[in-house]
């Protein structure tokens, strides 16, 4: 019997994938499904799912039939609800048992943020989430929901968005010596702030060229296409650009946080990935600690600084390590997700 995961995005597809890699390394048989997005470029690595098929047009299919548990990881919270209503539906219909579907936040989120994700996924069987503190959050939060609305179990699955460790032979950053590299993780719509991203962009300037010793790459952590610019309005020819400062390639995420020196984003998943590899890794706190900025997740890291207290490069090399405690509290602690999501799975299966 298969574990059928579907997915409607980029960032959504590639987790899936390496959900679906993990768990069939246990012996598990999963399908991976997914829209098709043409035309889009990927910070990740090339890989479509093994099915491009619209999650909206699956309950017209059969394949959900033979699946053992069905999850959904998908942008869409309402059509997450639609199809999970519409897959019991058609189930009853037919006589049959629906499998137990889960589902879960793609990144380790708190607050406002995690009472959002589990809200909207209060229909599912099984909420996939990441460490023990997002599910001791979720446990107080719903304390005192109503009896009448069934609240899903939890289950710690670690950091199953990301890959648990680099290729051997890949993890070659932190050098000692020049040259060093930062990698800057640009996300689609955060920071919030009018003007923002502009301004971290010419504080990038100043750290470049204040820094020679130092690569600069900028590299998104979202799916994008040739029209839509990391910057409203961005026009390479009204920016001077040094030559030590440069945008990332599609499909070279994973090779520039193996590579890379020092890491900085305002909130972006990614940024768990940094500290787990052991780079060097600056939160950007300019912008607030705020559910807006999802910077909430960060407070109590330790990583967090302003750009204005780096004036060249060489200083991220002196900056603390985040905090073991609070990383492992998020989901770093948990390293046999896949196993504990399938027996969590086995013990609500009818």
């Amino acid at each position: 019997m298969t574990i059928v995961l579907i997915s409607d995005g980029g960032a959504e597809q590639h987790a899936c994938r390496l959900l679906a890699d993990r768990l069939e390394q246990q012996g598990q048989p999963c399908l991976t499904i997914g829209a098709p997005a043409p035309g889009w470029h990927s910070p990740w690595p090339a890989g479509r799912p093994q099915l491009e098929i619209p999650a909206d047009a699956l309950l017209g299919t059969t394949l959900l039939e033979e699946a053992t548990a069905i999850g959904l990881f998908l942008q869409d919270t309402d059509q997450l609800d639609r199809l999970v209503h519409g897959y019991r539906e058609l189930c009853r219909h037919r006589g049959r048992k629906p499998a137990p579907v889960f589902s879960g936040p793609l990144a380790p989120v708190v607050g406002d943020k995690l009472i959002s994700e589990l809200s909207s996924r209060h229909r599912c069987d099984l909420v996939l989430l990441h460490g023990e503190r997002q599910r001791q959050e979720a446990a107080a939060m719903r304390f005192n929901w109503p009896a009448s609305l069934k609240a899903p179990p939890l289950v710690c699955g670690g950091f199953w968005f990301m890959p648990e460790r680099p290729h051997l032979g890949c993890l070659s950053g932190g050098l000692s010596t020049p040259p060093y590299s930062l990698l800057v993780l640009a996300q689609q719509s955060i920071p919030t702030q009018i003007g923002a991203k502009s301004q971290m962009l010419r504080q990038l300037i100043r750290w470049a060229e204040a820094s020679p010793q130092w690569h600069v790459v900028i590299q998104r952590d979202h799916a994008w296409n040739d029209d839509e610019p990391w910057i409203p309005f961005y026009e390479p020819e009204d920016w001077t650009l040094p030559p030590n400062l440069g945008f990332g390639e599609p499909g070279q995420m994973l090779t520039l946080l193996s590579n890379c020196t020092a890491c900085a984003g305002v909130s972006s998943p990614w940024l768990f990935t940094a500290m787990a590899w052991g780079r060097r890794a600056m939160v950007i706190g300019d912008f607030g600690i705020h559910s807006s900025q999802g910077t909430s997740g960060f407070f109590g890291s330790g990583a967090m600084h302003r750009l204005r207290s780096i004036h060249q490069l060489d200083q991220l090399l002196d900056l603390p390590k985040p905090s073991q405690s609070w990383l492992e509290s998020m989901g770093w602690a948990v390293h046999d997700g896949p196993a504990r999501l399938r027996r969590a799975l086995k013990e609500i299966t009818p």
